[in-house]
């Protein structure tokens, strides 16, 4: 048996049950048995039913929370089953998709008229062994599938899926496991195994994704959240992660369309939305400095930095990341910074920033309002800083970004060096980032002065 990389719920009748017309009976747990059961096993998902909650008490919740979690549905429609009617209604109203349904071609009731529409699989109710192959090429049509399956959501467009994290629960046991081995990547990764086929399998993927994250094991990460992916195309947190790992792997063309997928999420809110612009931005950006450092004529290299087409992508990513949200002041900053650096090259070679432009009083023009743009940008980015550090004392990197932003925006070398010199405590992480930034400024010659009073106060550090 393959290793399951999914939980399946199957919705069915139990038993030998006849249709209306009293015609000789359907065994339903042998076409659970040799055909649903045995593709999901094809395919490498576990399956569960109702039956395994029938006990004293209200089965319900159990029920209710296998139907929004399952990763994928499967429904026998065959006959008038109350029951099994009931439970695709819910899946139906409440997951866009991942849902299958299968229907005997023979002995089974008319379609009901809701569902006359939809497509389902047929099978012979004595040889249903016979579909298995359909059945699993079915399924995996369905998982690669992102259009919407649900007659509820089709006729609904605006609806949004109920979100399965907030009804399964991960069994505290794993949950203080994982916290136990954080820091040991191997030690998370033995724990999939643990997490595969079980009803919480994706929520306990993605404790361990983050961990992995956390811990800077990006590749391990990276393959956590693909699978968590693999079940949902636009999986917001999973996209963002794999942007990000994708991105430290230098894997940059993975990283940019887990962001663009990010962006197409129906959970993406205001925040998330600038978060993503920032990842962009953040390749934009990488790709940028590595044309730069290609070349080691400084003068050759400004003007490679002026005119490549990355910078002004990098740009329009992080600033549509601070106008999505304009407490994001890292997507502020970043842009600050991008604008900052073309601006002073093109005052550097402004023969090169003209060839841009109609003429010599259109390139002068759109510097102008550039500068305009930079000046308010500035502004607003310092506004938001200062926001966060007031209201979220612990963030290290608006504490950090501080600084930063003044030693663009700054004529004082000592203001600029004092102020590094209160970034004392910023974490390993944090610091690295900042002399990412000024070797950047080296590279091309740029605020010097304070690029220099900067340094110095870190080396003091």
């Amino acid at each position: 048996m393959p290793n399951p990389t999914g939980r399946a719920f199957i919705i069915r009748p139990f038993g030998q049950k006849s249709n209306a017309r009293g015609d000789a009976p359907i065994d339903f747990d042998q076409v659970d048995k040799v055909l649903i059961s045995a593709a999901l096993d094809k395919v490498g998902l576990t399956g569960g039913t109702t039956a395994e909650f029938v006990q004293q008490g209200n089965i319900r919740t159990d029920m209710f929370r296998q139907l929004l979690a399952a990763d994928l549905v499967v429904a026998d429609i065959s006959i008038h089953n109350a029951n099994a009617f009931y439970e695709l209604g819910i899946r139906h109203a409440l997951r866009a998709k991942y849902t299958v349904m299968i229907k005997s071609d023979r002995r089974g009731d008319d379609h009901v008229f809701d569902l006359k529409s939809d497509r389902y699989l047929p099978y012979d109710p004595d040889h249903p062994e016979a579909a298995v192959d359909a059945l699993v090429e079915t399924i995996k049509a369905t998982l690669k599938d992102e259009s919407t399956d649900s007659p509820v959501f089709e006729l609904l467009p605006g609806l949004t899926s109920f979100d399965p994290s907030k009804v399964v629960v991960v069994p505290l046991k794993f949950r203080e496991g994982a916290e136990r081995v954080a820091k040991d990547a191997a030690a998370l990764i033995a724990l999939l195994d643990e997490a595969a086929g079980q009803a919480w399998e994706t929520e306990g993927l993605r404790i361990i994704g983050r961990l992995q994250f956390k811990l800077g094991d990006h590749e391990g990460s990276s393959k956590t959240w693909e699978r968590v992916r693999a079940f949902d195309m636009f999986d917001l947190e999973a996209n963002q992660k794999l942007a990000t790992n994708y991105q430290r792997l230098k894997q940059l063309t993975l990283s940019e369309q887990a962001a663009k997928r990010a962006l197409q999420s129906n959970r993406l809110g205001d925040w998330d939305r600038a978060e993503t612009y920032a990842l962009i931005g953040s390749n934009e950006k990488t790709q940028w400095h590595a044309v730069l450092e290609a070349e080691t004529h400084l003068t050759k290299r400004q003007r490679k930095a002026l005119t490549s087409p990355f910078l002004e992508r990098s740009y329009e990513a992080y600033r549509k990341g601070f106008e999505a949200h304009r407490s994001h002041y890292y997507s502020g900053l970043n842009a600050v910074a991008m604008r900052s650096m073309q601006i002073g090259l093109a005052k550097l070679h402004p023969d090169l920033w003209v060839l841009g432009f109609k003429n010599e009083k259109y390139a002068e023009l759109e510097f102008e309002e550039r500068s305009e743009h930079l000046a308010k940008l500035i502004a607003a980015t310092d506004l938001a800083i200062e926001s966060s550090i007031r209201n979220y004392p612990e963030d290290d990197w608006a504490r950090m970004s501080k600084p930063d932003l003044m030693l663009i925006a700054c004529s004082s070398p000592e203001k600029v060096g004092f102020n590094y010199q209160r970034c004392a405590d910023i974490p390993a992480f944090n610091a690295a980032s900042l002399r990412r930034q000024l070797k950047i400024y080296q590279d091309l010659g740029l605020f010097e002065a304070n690029v220099t009073a900067a340094l110095a106060s870190i080396a003091a550090l």
